[in-house]
């Protein structure tokens, strides 16, 4: 099954993360933030879904993970938000 970033999701539609993946924006601190996402819930198989993004898509997106929690991206961290279809 192919997987997508977050920034691909449209408002409203619902997916499934599938991993958080490396990204060379954060440099060293790369792994601090893909652990950081994982703390607040950021995992495999947590449906997230877009409740609204800035202009054009390029951030900041506002997501709802499960049924209520909700948190406010900037748009390299939603880039590794890896998902998939759910």
């Amino acid at each position: 099954m192919s997987t997508f970033p977050l920034t691909a999701l449209p408002k409203g539609q619902t997916a499934c993360i599938d991993c958080i993946a490396p990204s060379a924006e954060f440099g060293a601190l790369d792994a601090e933030v893909s652990r950081r996402l994982s703390d607040l819930g950021f995992s495999n198989g947590m449906s997230i879904t877009v409740v609204s993004s800035g202009l054009r898509g390029h951030g900041p997106f506002a997501v709802r993970l499960g049924r209520s929690t909700q948190f406010a991206l900037r748009r390299a961290e939603a880039l590794k938000v890896q998902c998939r279809a759910a």
